[in-house]
């Protein structure tokens, strides 16, 4: 939908050197592209390792990132976490 494709734009415009502010590109739940992104791979099932080795950043970054995440979406666990993807669409 939309959301995905805004998500999209501010990616290209991050690999084309384009600062793009996190208000800017967050969406009506309130995250970051990179806070979804990291979500997403949560809720697929990934442990942090694994999403700090496909993003190329570290643990710790992951790390705050989903804390973060879990601020935005009222949630304390991964699972809630999935619950909440699951009713953003």
């Amino acid at each position: 939908g939309a959301r995905g494709m805004a998500a999209a734009a501010v990616r290209e415009q991050r690999r084309a050197g384009k600062r793009v502010a996190a208000a800017r590109a967050a969406g009506a739940h309130g995250l970051t592209g990179r806070e979804l992104e990291i979500a997403r791979l949560v809720a697929e099932g990934c442990s942090n390792q694994q999403i700090a080795a496909r993003l190329h950043i570290s643990v710790r970054t992951v790390e705050t990132h989903l804390t973060r995440a879990f601020e935005k979406l009222g949630v304390t666990s991964r699972g809630g976490m999935t619950a909440a993807l699951g009713q953003l669409g």
